[in-house]
Parts: C-alpha cells; sequence; structure tokens
C-alpha cells in the first residue's frame, strides 16, 4: 500500500543535494534506535556500510542483486536555476560577516562579532534551500512506525539544522492507494535515485549517473550507476521485477 507522508516545516530547509530521500533521515532514526548516537559517531567510510535494516519500516523494491527502499525523494532546489534569474536561491553564512563586521553601530562601540567560531561562526558555504513550509513524499511500508521514528529522532531535515533549518513542526500519513503507481515512479517519472538495474532499457530521454542509492548516503559502498530522482523515463524501460501497481485513471 502507498503511503503520503507530509511534513509540515518551521523554516526553509537547506541542502547540498537538491534532493532529500526519505529514507536517509527515517535510517538515521533507525540507527539510534539500534546503536544510539554515540554509535553512530564511530561509523566510518570504510568496509561494508553498517547498516538496520530490521528497523526499517519500508518494503523494498529488488532487481538482482540491486534493491532499493519503496520511497520517494522530494526535491528541494531545481537544479537547472530557479525564477527569472536562472539561478537557484542560495543562502550563505558569510552574511553574518558582511552584516556585522561592516554595520556602524558596532563599529563605533568598536565592538567584533566572532565570525570564525561560534553563534556567528561563517562556513562560507552557499547551500540551495527552499522557502517552503512542507515536503511531501510516498513510501511503502509501516505508516505509523514511520511517523514514530521521526517524531521520537528528528527534529529537523536538511544541511544546517542547529541553525534552524529545516525544523520539523508535524507530520501527517494520508493513504495515497490508487493514486499514484507506486513509491518510486509515477506518471513518468521516477521519484528517487533507481539503479541502472532498475531501468536496463535505455531511451534518449533519460540518462545514467553515478549516485548513491540507498542509506547511508555518505558511504561509497552505496554507490552506483542509477537514474537521478525526477527524471523522466518510460515505463517500459522499467525492470518487470519491479511489479508497479496500475495507471490510475485521468
Amino acid at each position: 500500500m502507498v503511503h503520503c507522508l507530509k511534513i509540515d516545516l518551521g523554516a526553509p530547509v537547506a541542502a547540498s543535494d537538491p534532493y532529500i530521500h526519505l529514507d536517509s533521515f527515517v535510517a538515521y532514526a533507525a540507527a539510534v534506535e539500534s546503536v544510539g548516537h554515540d554509535g553512530i559517531d564511530e561509523l566510518e567510510d570504510g568496509g561494508e556500510p553498517e547498516y538496520w535494516e530490521d528497523e526499517m519500516p519500508f518494503e523494498r523494491y529488488e532487481v538482482g542483486d540491486e534493491w532499493v527502499w519503496a520511497t520517494s525523494s522530494a526535491g528541494i532546489a531545481h537544479p537547472d536555476g530557479d525564477g527569472d534569474s536562472g539561478e537557484p536561491e542560495r543562502w550563505n553564512t558569510t552574511r553574518w560577516r558582511t552584516h556585522f563586521d561592516h554595520d556602524p553601530e558596532h563599529q563605533i562601540k568598536e565592538t567584533h562579532v566572532n565570525t570564525s567560531s561560534g553563534e556567528f561562526k561563517s562556513y562560507n558555504a552557499a547551500l540551495p534551500y527552499a522557502a517552503t513550509d512542507s515536503l511531501t513524499f510516498f513510501f511503502e511500508g509501516d505508516a505509523d512506525r514511520v511517523v514514530e521514528l521521526i517524531e521520537d529522532h528528528v527534529p529537523a531535515v536538511g544541511k544546517k539544522r542547529s541553525q534552524g533549518f529545516g525544523r520539523i513542526r508535524d507530520v501527517q500519513v494520508t493513504s495515497a492507494e490508487g493514486a499514484v503507481e507506486s513509491a518510486i515512479y509515477h506518471n513518468g517519472r521516477v521519484l528517487r535515485s533507481l539503479p541502472a538495474k532498475h531501468a536496463p532499457i535505455p531511451d534518449p530521454s533519460f540518462r545514467y549517473e553515478r549516485r548513491t542509492v540507498r542509506p547511508p548516503y555518505w558511504h561509497a559502498a552505496n554507490q552506483t550507476m542509477a537514474v537521478p530522482p525526477f527524471e523522466d523515463i518510460p515505463r517500459d524501460s522499467l525492470a518487470d521485477e519491479l511489479e508497479l501497481g496500475e495507471v490510475p485513471p485521468a
């Protein structure tokens, strides 16, 4: 059964990638329940990635030895630009330095705001962000468990969470059965990163690229050739083993 997960946000969400995968932060919550925060801190990017599959509340889509969780992604910044400017929205922490170091009031008082550490640290890192008040995902699995994991262990999503970005206000799940073909594909578009084996029949309408296809997304061992999220792809290019649902009536 396909569920729709809506996350209401109390602040814009920022990320270094234009997509956020639902299984990424739910996997973090599963890890907290399995090994705790100290156990997560001890993980290393080497060898086989440690994982907590038994704690994950999602079904899987498998083709041969490649598999992904039955979850979608949410786009937070269009990679080709935004609005009339053609540039994606960006938030740059150097604005703290610009604002405080050259503020006349602070110069008169001969004060200085520390931008090398602390609350106003300047990371000099431009990140795309979306000034949206909600994120919507699709998934197949245990709806109650998904909500429980997020509410217990995920107070915010995206980058710069400690600085207030991506704060979660509420989590709601409704049924999407019959409204979408699956949690990973709908209306001619993939809704998450899919390994090339899941779309084995090439077509000029889409491309493959090297991507991480399941959490932990920072681990090199989880990289493979894949179709990126929100790529338009003909349904007949997908592997028969996926057994997607029926196309909803128009």
